[in-house]
């Protein structure tokens, strides 16, 4: 990206700055940051840095509330069966645990039921409603679902069962006839904040309960206990850490850190996390968050449930033994479907989408979402990733930046066997004829307000006033995440010492800077055409610290970077026409099946092929098929080789 998409945010007045600095006893640069965040005096500022029990709601005025309160104290005290239906994705599981836990505390006979993604979907199913009933089940309680299970729960309620929804998701146009409805945004309600999570509407209930619906002044009567679960949830599905949000969010990673569960211990070993290494939301974002939802995502959240709630240590390593290993299964599958993903996307049929409908074949249906995500990285479109299973299209879609994507589709709801989702997020399921006709239907959209992300830079700041005390300043501004962004700042052509790829196909890059400072950027193989020419570059990073061998460092994390514009070689533009003519000429050639002796005719390395061939399918040049017959496509529009941010990553190996 040019710099000319940086957006250097206003600088505070010195005066400002010096008040905040004086009176908070924090170092000029943190002060900086916080007024830039509109937290201008000091008594603000120190709200915004002190998290308190004061920027806590009552549970009591959300929606619902009182009877969902009072119904569920009568069930636990009157021995009634209570069901608790969950999600399969981290926020879901912590919804549940958190319900659990609460509703165990009162003595109640409560037992939990995670859906399977695959057998039962998401959100209340019918069949599995039938289920719970016929096994006795009074009281179900959904978390982090419900809002769209009409037929479910006309059915329980028909059959004398009441229904608690708790959800945070957005709200169909009807909403379901449930006995009671606690939700922050319900249309009348009045809750004074409308962005908790699914966990964070499941421990207002849970405060509610153990409270006894009466207001509290202190901490100590909150059931703290579950405000790590919090934490979890709540980072992981990316709602605001404003308000009430930001509170239980740091109190809950104070209590990871401080007392964590047998099951996170045991996560965190295997995620490589020393045990001096503070746990900061980042740590939740790529160490925990992907571990658990990956269960989910392939198989059975059961498990990742019962490592949350597990209490005895060997246990909970056998546990997060397995989890381990299904996550990188994950990773495995995230591969292969990205790849294949990725081929459809970057083809001519695909090339004026507004909203980028990729559809496949039996891919894995639990890890369309990231494969989503990717694309959106690649492309800067909204995109919607689909397999067809069973004869039904089901997938995952995912925006870019802060275009809202459900309100979108929801227009075609007619088209749908089921949706659901947020302004970012949604999840489908369609036949093929409707998809069809929702094609149609995107194709003839008017031009969509999808603006280009601009990359907001708090300061530009040279590589010499960065260090670790500089960070630790910073790391009062935690937890980070969406409303409170991490401090980026801008670094001007630095002098680079060092500069290489990582990776198994080389598509991270590290830098290493003065003082031994090392700036890296992960998935983005264009930026490793610096390995070749590692000047003039300017980037701009977060800060962090790298833990290895006991020691830390200052380590920054490249969020964007500015290089000089590549020109194309005329010597690797007659090398690639080289090996598209022989292409060209062996298009009944299996390269699958012979590519150890079609680099060695070619005098090139297997891995420089696969890159080579890899390029002609971004550009459009060429598709692959059959299982590794690669075929030319015929009048593709020429492109230059500069255009392929995978031509990039095969520069940065010469």
């Amino acid at each position: 990206m040019s710099q000319n998409n940086w957006h250097i945010l206003p600088q505070p007045t010195e005066k400002t700055v010096r008040q905040l600095t004086t009176k908070l006893n924090i170092d000029p640069l943190t002060a900086t940051v916080v007024a830039q965040k509109g937290f201008i005096t000091p008594e603000a500022a120190y709200q915004y840095l002190q998290p308190s029990i004061d920027q806590l709601h009552d549970p009591m005025l959300l929606h619902d509330m009182d009877k969902a309160f009072e119904r569920l104290t009568e069930a636990a005290f009157g021995g009634e069966k209570i069901v608790v239906y969950g999600d399969y994705d981290l926020d879901g599981m912590t919804s549940t645990a958190v319900m659990v836990e609460a509703l165990e505390v009162l003595g109640a006979d409560v037992t939990a039921y995670i859906p399977d993604r695959f057998k039962d979907g998401y959100g209340p199913n019918i069949d599995v409603y039938k289920r719970l009933i016929a096994e006795g089940a009074q009281i179900i309680v959904t978390v982090d679902n419900g809002v769209s299970g009409h037929e479910a729960v006309a059915y329980a309620m028909s059959q004398g069962v009441d229904v608690i929804i708790t959800d945070h998701h957005e709200m169909p146009p009807t909403l379901p006839e449930a006995y009671a409805i606690v939700h922050p945004r319900h249309p009348d309600g009045h809750y004074p904040f409308d962005d908790l999570s699914g966990v964070g509407v499941a421990f207002k209930v849970a405060q509610a309960l153990l409270t006894d619906g009466q207001s509290i002044t202190d901490k100590s009567e909150l059931p703290t206990e579950m405000l790590d679960l919090v934490a979890l949830g709540e980072i992981a599905d990316m709602v605001s850490l404003t308000d009430e949000n930001r509170t239980l969010v740091s109190w809950g990673l104070k209590q990871i850190n401080d007392n964590p569960r047998p099951g996170l211990v045991a996560l965190l070993k295997n995620a490589g996390q020393m045990v001096n290494q503070p746990i900061i939301s980042e740590t939740v974002s790529f160490k925990i968050a992907p571990r658990l939802n990956a269960v989910g995502r392939l198989g059975d959240a059961q498990l990742a449930l019962d490592l949350l709630l597990s209490q005895d240590s060997d246990e909970a390593t056998e546990i997060a033994s397995q989890i381990e290993a299904i996550n990188a299964q994950r990773q495995e599958f995230v591969e292969e479907v990205f790849g294949a993903a990725k081929q459809i996307a970057l083809s001519d049929k695909h090339a004026n989408d507004q909203v980028l409908v990729v559809a496949g074949e039996n891919w894995h249906q639990g890890i369309l979402g990231i494969v989503a995500s990717r694309l959106v990285e690649l492309l800067h479109r909204p995109v919607i990733v689909l397999s067809l299973i069973d004869g039904i299209y089901k997938g995952s879609g995912r925006t870019y930046n802060n275009f809202d994507l459900y309100q979108l589709m929801g227009q075609y709801r007619s088209f749908y066997d089921t949706f659901g989702g947020h302004a970012s997020a949604l999840g489908l399921a369609i036949s093929p004829e409707n998809l069809s006709a929702l094609r149609e239907q995107l194709a003839v959209l008017p031009t969509l307000d999808v603006p280009e992300i601009s990359v907001a830079v708090n300061m530009m700041l040279p590589v010499s006033k960065m260090a670790i005390p500089v960070y630790e300043g910073l790391t009062l501004l935690e937890p980070f995440g969406t409303g409170n962004v991490q401090p980026t700042f801008g670094v001007q052509e630095p002098t680079i010492e060092k500069a290489v790829t990582m990776g198994a196909t080389n598509q991270h890059l590290k830098l290493t800077l003065a003082n031994q400072i090392e700036a890296v950027g992960f998935n983005h193989p264009e930026w490793t055409t610096i390995v070749a020419h590692p000047a003039n570059i300017s980037f701009v990073a977060t800060m962090g610290l790298n833990y290895f061998r006991g020691k830390k460092r200052l380590q920054l994390l490249l969020t964007d970077v500015s290089m000089p514009p590549i020109v194309e070689n005329d010597a690797h533009k007659k090398f690639f026409g080289h090996v598209y003519k022989f292409i060209y000429a062996h298009q009944d050639l299996n390269f699958a099946q012979n590519l150890d002796k079609i680099a060695e005719q070619l005098n090139i390395t297997k891995n420089d092929l696969n890159i080579m061939v890899q390029v002609f399918i971004e550009l459009g040049f060429v598709k692959v098929i059959d299982g590794g017959f690669v075929k030319v496509i015929p009048n593709a529009p020429q492109k230059t080789l500069t255009t392929s941010k995978t031509y990039h990553k095969f520069l940065a190996n010469r």
